[in-house]
């Protein structure tokens, strides 16, 4: 009987053992705006709403306060309200997603090393 190869190239197998990660990992990260704001808030630090706003060209209102409370809700960010008139709040970076650091650095190096920049 002739075994058929797997989808899955054998140095990849081990990244997904059952229980896999991945579906996890991308309902943390995963979706348009999540990872570009975790990363203004790793690598830029504390932000406030508007200037997220600002910096995420294309978000609307009701997307962006969406975004921030799932990624609040899984303890990636965490949101500062100050009693001032207007009210301010202010975004930060949690430990757990500064964690995420050496992670975007190996995705700017994979797209550096795949996306050479044109002449």
């Amino acid at each position: 009987m002739t075994k058929t190869p797997s989808p899955i190239p054998p140095t990849a197998a081990g990244l997904c053992q059952l229980p896999c990660p991945m579906p996890d990992i991308v309902s943390l990260v995963g979706g348009k705006w999540k990872l570009i704001i975790l990363q203004i808030l790793v690598f830029d630090g504390t932000q406030r709403f508007g200037e997220l706003k600002r910096r995420l060209e294309g978000v609307s209102q009701t997307m962006l306060t969406n975004q921030l409370r799932a990624l609040e809700d899984d303890k990636l960010i965490t949101r500062e309200v100050y009693a001032e008139v207007p009210p301010r709040v202010e975004y930060s970076a949690t430990p757990l997603a500064k964690d995420m650091q050496d992670v975007f650095f190996a995705m700017r190096d994979w797209w550096k090393r795949n996306h050479p920049p044109s002449a």
